[in-house]
């Protein structure tokens, strides 16, 4: 547990995935072919929710965004358990 706001935690959490992100592409690109189309259409969808992500996390409560991210990540798991049956 910490005593930190949650925007400035997740503002750090995304930084950080990003320089994981790019570092992985980098690896990525260097090792095989790549589809850039289709590297472009996830770029920009990666980029727009960025951007969307910042501009409506930063102006939820805490408890909301808290809420949010639980959301997303229940859907993704149950996304991906249903993609593995």
């Amino acid at each position: 547990m910490t005593t930190k706001e949650l925007q400035p935690l997740n503002a750090i959490k995304n930084a950080l995935a990003l320089t994981v992100n790019l570092v992985a592409a980098i690896v990525f690109v260097s090792v095989t072919t790549v589809d850039w189309y289709v590297a472009g259409i996830v770029a920009a969808g990666s980029t727009l929710g960025g951007l969307l992500g910042s501009r409506y996390g930063r102006s939820l409560s805490p408890t909301a965004l808290r809420g949010a991210i639980v959301a997303v990540g229940l859907l993704a798991m149950a996304d991906l358990i249903a993609r593995s049956w």
